[in-house]
């Protein structure tokens, strides 16, 4: 059975604004499970670029990290 390779350390977390946090996504797909993910610049739809994870195998792609504000998680 072959076996699945786990991807390279994620990239280095951003830095967020002070009174924010970055919330990192795991580089693990959310619809197939797989671990075969690279990452690329995509446009959301609105103007704005992002670098996203994208699956191999399936083409789902999701963020790398979201921002949020540090007192909605304290």
């Amino acid at each position: 059975m072959p076996t699945l390779a786990r991807p390279a350390a994620a990239p280095q977390r951003p830095a967020a604004r002070p009174g924010h946090w970055v919330i990192p996504h795991e580089p693990v797909c959310p619809d197939c499970g797989s671990f075969d993910v690279t990452t690329e610049d995509v446009d959301t739809g609105d103007g704005i670029t992002e670098t996203a994870w994208i699956c191999q195998p399936c083409g789902c792609a999701w963020p790398l990290a979201c921002v949020s504000e540090w007192e909605a998680n304290r």
